[in-house]
């Protein structure tokens, strides 16, 4: 059996009150994407930090496995949009992506690969030209399940209509 690789806390914000790192990062990628104020009318936002509960193996060290980061992920949910933006704690890198609510499948995670509360999002993101899948963590806290319970519906009604 899997077990957790994440100890991950999740608390519902403003955008104003994101990490300032990820509060940059999601503005300047709503406006390269030209979403507008994203502040007036985000429908919900939630900032994750995901800490990792043990170092790789020395094998996947000695065979370059990646090594588990903590990371700050926000996530913004807008009328037609999803925002994410991820920021390594470490490296101080941080990184955005946007993608159309119509077009994305939102699954949970294969519990038999991994324990994870959060989702694999797939859609074409506005970094590639192509449709790919990511991982958008979120805690098993309340305000982990209220954002993805959101992200959902909202997804089942871009597509429907």
């Amino acid at each position: 059996m899997p077990e957790h690789l994440y100890d991950r806390a999740s608390r519902a914000c403003a955008i104003d009150d994101l990490d300032p790192r990820l509060c940059a990062t999601i503005l300047a990628a709503a406006e390269t994407e030209l979403l507008g104020n994203v502040a007036a009318i985000a429908l919900g936002c939630v900032e994750t930090r995901s800490v990792p509960r043990r170092r790789p193996s020395f094998s996947a060290r000695l065979f370059g496995g990646a090594p588990l980061r903590e990371t700050l992920t926000a996530a913004v949910l807008l009328p037609r949009h999803l925002l994410v933006a991820v920021a390594d704690v470490r490296t101080r890198t941080t990184t955005a992506h946007s993608g159309r609510l119509a077009d994305m499948t939102v699954t949970e995670v294969d519990r038999q690969l991994a324990i994870d509360s959060g989702v694999s999002v797939c859609t074409r993101w506005s970094s590639g030209s192509e449709a790919g899948s990511m991982h958008v963590a979120f805690g098993d806290d309340a305000a982990g399940v209220w954002f993805k319970g959101m992200l959902r519906q909202a997804v089942r009604a871009a597509r429907s209509s």
